[in-house]
């Protein structure tokens, strides 16, 4: 893990934030969004429209060229895990299953990726990076009361929920070999670029389904954001952090999830801010903080010297 410094926090630790914000809008707005849309075509509007829009300024401003052929292929590798098959799995999955569940199960999203990274041998992992996921992660089933988990008919739904979770986490491991090679706008283009195509056949034919003169006002507004704060906006500044640091490290700020969401609903709806709210906050802060601090209190040495008196 990179030192946090003026120039990390501009590049990494700010963009995440706004990456869980941004993200953070997508279950409310899915689940309303739903309510007019199937969700094949939920899933064809976000990767077209977002594929589009990126294609658009890249061609425009960017035009970075790709330097050898087999490159196009891990774009495709990437549109198929960090974008198809993930939001295939996302929409479908909160389409059947209960708000409490999916936001329950995308809290796997940061051990998908240890599991990953550690399988596919591309980050070094350490006692201090699993220990403040689990840390996290405590902070989090603290606060979201797994205890409400329903395992009913609900069960396909959060199944696609965990693929999900394991597609998007294989994403932010194995997409670093580019984001090596080219800017994260370039990768993102791309990766959107294919998985339009691969998406197609599974989500074009329920657009006939779609009855857009009986939509209202709010179905379309839903959907607007679904498409910008749920898709386009995280999308870029993930790819963007993700060239700065680790795929581990991106995953663990997914656990400020739950918490933004809930202190937008305080903001929004008017809910009661809980001491519930305030110790849960409180631990996955502190779980998020001992990755992205390691480096400043130097817990990897002092475990490694601890170690060395041992043996």
């Amino acid at each position: 893990m990179e030192k946090f410094t003026r120039e990390t926090l501009w590049r990494v630790h700010i963009p995440l934030l706004i990456v869980q914000v941004t993200f953070g809008t997508l279950p409310p707005f899915s689940k309303l969004a739903l309510k007019y849309f199937p969700p094949m075509s939920v899933v064809f509007f976000r990767v077209f429209s977002t594929a589009i829009l990126f294609s658009i300024i890249f061609y425009l401003f960017k035009k970075e060229a790709i330097k050898e052929t087999k490159h196009y292929w891990w774009f495709a590798l990437f549109g198929f895990f960090g974008v198809a098959v993930n939001q295939l799995f996302y929409l479908k999955g909160v389409s059947i299953t209960t708000a409490v569940n999916a936001g329950i199960l995308v809290t796997t999203i940061p051990i998908f990726t240890i599991i990953a990274a550690l399988l596919l041998r591309k980050e070094e992992l350490n006692f201090v990076k699993i220990l403040g996921v689990i840390v996290a992660f405590s902070g989090v089933a603290f606060l979201i009361d797994f205890g409400r988990f329903q395992l009913n008919e609900n069960l396909l739904g959060d199944l696609l929920i965990i693929a999900n979770s394991c597609c998007y986490a294989v994403y932010l491991v194995i997409s670093k070999k580019m984001l090596r090679i080219y800017s994260s706008f370039t990768v993102i283009t791309y990766v959107f670029i294919f998985s339009s195509f691969i998406i197609m056949p599974f989500t074009i034919p329920s657009l006939p389904e779609i009855n857009f003169s009986s939509i209202p006002l709010e179905g379309y507004l839903a959907l607007l954001m679904v498409l910008v704060g749920g898709t386009f906006i995280p999308y870029l500044v993930v790819t963007f952090a993700l060239q700065n640091t680790q795929s581990t490290s991106v995953a663990i700020y997914s656990y400020l999830q739950p918490i933004i969401a809930t202190l937008l609903s305080v903001l929004v709806v008017g809910e009661l801010l809980t001491l519930k709210l305030f110790f849960s906050a409180v631990i996955i802060i502190l779980g998020v903080s001992i990755v992205t601090f390691a480096e400043i209190f130097k817990f990897n040495k002092v475990l490694a010297r601890i170690k060395g008196k041992i043996t």
